[in-house]
């Protein structure tokens, strides 16, 4: 939610943050828009939100940035959890947000309210606020005024919220200037990378007790591979299916209950004229398109005018017709624009996008309706079946925790319970039972398997669902700790004394450098001293993607007096910075982008800063096992 509010303040802008989540709330109700379903992700409070409405939420995002998801499977995978995750913090974000204005009684007026929803284009026609289409829209989704009001009123409340937040933010031209001056500073720097093989020593002699402390020391690393028998039982999910009769009274219930969910959406036949801005210029549409609109105003047909000066290839030699379509099959604003028409036969008002300008007609509608029954039997029993399986999944989920929280050092009770024989992995190493035994391989398996109370205490693991079974496991039996004997590692231990006495040269030789630099030593004499060249970087952005982030860090903390510092780049490696000097850098920006862009980003700051203070007084559960 944080980042959607980036360049959202005031206005118009700021009313669509809301806009978007009207029709869903009057559509489920403003609790049930969080607590429909059955299957519950998350608490916030006293409120629950769903798996059903987290997935509803996803999907729509989803397909917002199916452009961007990567073609790669494992990478692609990654993106959609963390998408997710995203969207399920948005939701949480909202509930703490709206309990926040409900307890601290912040007010709408009834004449904001009016002036809202009489500025919500939705219920216009003709550029006026139309109460006949204002109740006809309404009365086809099954709400009444006074649901919807009282829903508006809650969400107006929150717009206000942020608002609040938004009006007081404020930034110093003063600051500005000194943050872009920060932000377009650029660095010419050098680098001279250092390994410990560059200090290693090979002449130098190690005693015996030397070499035995050190054994005794990091015993721990000479420690033979630990033995484990994990006892485990997998259920398979589908079991369930056999357990469930579907009679036709039960599905006739359902639909029944359920209708709201197979419907046939509304879909209108529509005629478009579209001025491309690849065929034309900007400024030589808009004016063409007004001198349509008015011939259109004149009554000249429609059809002709299409054919005449639309550029799509597809429509207009079918006089713009572009067929039936559904309020999903094409973009937010044209769709918006072809569904906000109120009668057969008129016209929309001009549409400018980036690709063009539109003007569409309404040749006929086809209303919404319910599917009837037969048609959609075999959907109604697939629906039904998935979610009474669902609700035995979750009883069973819930005796499952029970059984193993109560019989906590035995599988038992859950074998019993489950008619379902346990499976013993025998006395292996953790990477023979991941490759003898393929469910351990799996991270969730294996974040359980190394928590303390599994791994040190041998309880009972919780229920892990993986995919359509779950797995539940204890570690019966341990080997006992084994250690390699002295003589079999005497080698090894010299290698490794070796590189810790190269590594803690190669410290005390950076400190040498760093303090001569300092001192104005001329950095040919430090390379001479190393047999190494410095590396020289010029005009260095602090958002430059081809230096290592740590490494940008180190170089932007530096100054002109304190010019010199190193940094760890991987075990046993260092690089040593030396700062040359410091430019002013540029941006292509106007000073407008620029005063917009860091208040964007006090406002950020401020909203996480206000939203996390919330959060961290809320009771907030998240079940990962249902997401």
């Amino acid at each position: 939610m944080l980042q959607n509010i980036r360049d959202r303040a005031t206005g118009w802008i700021a009313y669509v943050i809301v806009i978007g989540i009207s029709i869903p709330f009057a559509l489920w109700g403003i609790d049930q828009y969080f607590t429909g379903g059955n299957i519950i992700v998350a608490e916030v409070n006293d409120t629950k939100i769903s798996a059903e409405r987290l997935n509803g939420e996803y999907q729509d995002r989803l397909r917002e940035m199916q452009s961007i998801i990567s073609k790669d499977q494992d990478e692609a995978e990654l993106q959609k959890k963390i998408i997710k995750r995203t969207v399920l913090d948005e939701l949480i974000d909202s509930v703490i947000v709206r309990e926040f204005v409900n307890e601290n009684k912040f007010q709408i007026s009834e004449q904001s309210l009016i002036k809202d929803i009489r500025n919500n284009k939705i219920f216009h026609s003709n550029n006026k606020f139309s109460s006949k289409i204002y109740k006809a829209l309404l009365d086809r989704q099954g709400i009444k005024t006074t649901d919807y009001e009282r829903i508006r009123k809650s969400e107006l409340k929150t717009l206000q919220f942020y608002n609040n937040i938004v009006q007081s933010s404020f930034i110093p031209s003063q600051n500005i200037k000194l943050l872009k001056q920060l932000k377009y500073q650029t660095r010419n720097f050098k680098i001279l990378s250092l390994s410990y093989n560059d200090f290693i020593n090979d002449k130098e002699v190690f005693s015996e007790d030397q070499k035995k402390d050190f054994f005794v020391k990091y015993k721990n690393i000479f420690a033979m591979p630990e033995k484990i028998n994990i006892n485990y039982i997998i259920f398979e999910k589908d079991k369930l299916k056999d357990s469930i009769k579907i009679g036709d009274k039960d599905l006739l219930n359902f639909y029944n209950e359920n209708k709201y969910k197979y419907v046939v959406p509304e879909k209108r036949n529509v005629s478009q004229i579209f001025l491309s801005n690849k065929k034309s210029s900007k400024d030589e549409n808009k004016a063409k398109i007004v001198e349509i609109s008015e011939k259109l105003t004149s009554n000249l047909n429609f059809s002709d005018l299409a054919e005449e000066y639309s550029n799509d290839e597809l429509s207009k030699d079918k006089g713009g017709n572009i067929g039936w379509i559904t309020s999903k099959d094409l973009s937010g604003e044209l769709s918006n624009s072809i569904f906000s028409i109120a009668n057969i036969g008129d016209v929309s008002k001009i549409l400018e996008t980036e690709q063009g300008f539109y003007i569409f007609k309404l040749i006929d509608i086809k209303d919404s309706k319910i599917k009837k029954f037969d048609d959609i039997k075999n959907n109604l029993r697939k629906d039904y079946k998935n979610i009474q399986i669902s609700r035995k999944y979750e009883v069973l989920y819930e005796d499952l925790a029970n059984i193993l929280f109560e019989n906590p050092n035995s599988l038992d009770k859950v074998e019993q319970y489950l008619s379902v024989k346990k499976i013993s992995t025998g006395l292996l190493t953790l990477p023979q039972i991941k490759s003898q035994h393929k469910i351990f391989s799996d991270p969730k398996v294996l974040a359980v398997l190394s928590s303390p109370s599994v791994s040190n205490d041998n309880l009972n693991s919780e229920p892990i669902e993986i995919m359509d079974k779950l797995i539940m496991f204890r570690v019966s039996e341990k080997s006992k700790k084994e250690y390699k004997k002295y003589k079999e590692v005497e080698n090894e231990i010299l290698s490794l004394l070796k590189t810790e006495k190269s590594i803690e040269n190669m410290k005390n030789s950076i400190k040498d450098i760093e303090e001569k630099v300092r001192k104005g030593k001329p950095l040919s004499e430090i390379e001479k001293m190393v047999n190494k060249k410095f590396t020289s970087y010029n005009s260095i952005e602090r958002d430059d993607d081809s230096i290592p982030p740590s490494i940008l860090d180190k170089v932007f903390s530096l100054n002109l007096k304190n010019n010199v510092t190193s940094i760890e780049s991987g075990t046993g490696n260092y690089e040593l910075i030396f700062l040359d000097s410091i430019g002013s850098g540029e941006t292509d920006l106007s000073q407008k982008s620029i005063n917009t862009m860091f208040n964007n980003d006090q406002v950020n700051s401020l909203l996480y800063a206000v939203i996390q203070s919330m959060r961290d007084k809320s009771n907030i559960k998240i079940y990962s096992e249902n997401l």
